[in-house]
C-alpha cells in the first residue's frame, strides 16, 4: 500500500483545493476509502490551508491600502506620454474603431478638392478678367491743365471717366470743366 500512497501524495493537495479532474477525483476518493494514512494526511492539508488562509486574511485586514494605487502609479511611469505618442495612440484608436468612416471621409474630401479647385480657378480667372478694369489714357482738351482725365474700360462695354486734380490744391478748388460730349469714333474714347 505504501507505493500507492506515494503516487496519491501529490494529488492530495490538489484534491483538497478541488483542482483535480473528475477522473482523478474518483481515483483519490477510492484510495481514501481504503487508506487511513492518506485520510489523515488530507485532514492535515485542509487544516494547514485553513491556517494559512486565516493568517493572510488577518494580515490583509491590518494592511493600509489607501495609498496603494498612488504608489504603484508612481513606480510605473512618472511621465505622461509626449504629444506625438498621444497623437499616434489617438490615430490608431480612431482607425481601429472608425476605419470605414475615416476612409470614406478622406475619399469624399479628395473628390471634393479634385472638383472644387479647377472650378474655383476657372471662376476666379473669369471674374478677374471682368473685374480688373484697364486704365486707358486719352488726350482730352480741358481748360484747366491741372485736371487730367483717367478713363477706365470696365471690360463689359462700360467705361468710367474720372478727372484727377494734379495741382495738389484738392478737389474743393477744382472748377468743373466742360467735356467734349461728341461720341468717340474709330476705337477712341
Amino acid at each position: 500500500m505504501e507505493s500507492a500512497c506515494q503516487s496519491f501524495e501529490m494529488l492530495l493537495s490538489a484534491y483538497a483545493d478541488a483542482e483535480v479532474s473528475p477522473r482523478e477525483r474518483a481515483q483519490v476518493e477510492m484510495h481514501l476509502a481504503a487508506c487511513a494514512g492518506c485520510r489523515a494526511r488530507l485532514e492535515d492539508l485542509k487544516a494547514l490551508s485553513a491556517a494559512v488562509s486565516g493568517h493572510l486574511d488577518v494580515q490583509a485586514d491590518q494592511a493600509d491600502f489607501s495609498r496603494f494605487a498612488d504608489e504603484v502609479f508612481k513606480r510605473i511611469g512618472p511621465e505622461a506620454p509626449g504629444l506625438l505618442e498621444r497623437a499616434r495612440i489617438w490615430w490608431s484608436e480612431i482607425l481601429a474603431y472608425h476605419r470605414t468612416a475615416v476612409i470614406s471621409s478622406l475619399a469624399t474630401a479628395a473628390v471634393t478638392v479634385a472638383i472644387a479647385v479647377p472650378l474655383v480657378w476657372r471662376l476666379a480667372s473669369q471674374n478677374a478678367s471682368q473685374i480688373n478694369p484697364q486704365v486707358v489714357l486719352h488726350q482730352l482738351r480741358l481748360e484747366n491743365p491741372a485736371l487730367q482725365p483717367v478713363v477706365m474700360d470696365m471690360g463689359d462695354g462700360r467705361t468710367l471717366i474720372m478727372l484727377v486734380d494734379q495741382s495738389g490744391s484738392g478737389a474743393g478748388d477744382a472748377v468743373p470743366q466742360q467735356l467734349d460730349t461728341t461720341p468717340p469714333t474709330g476705337g477712341d474714347l
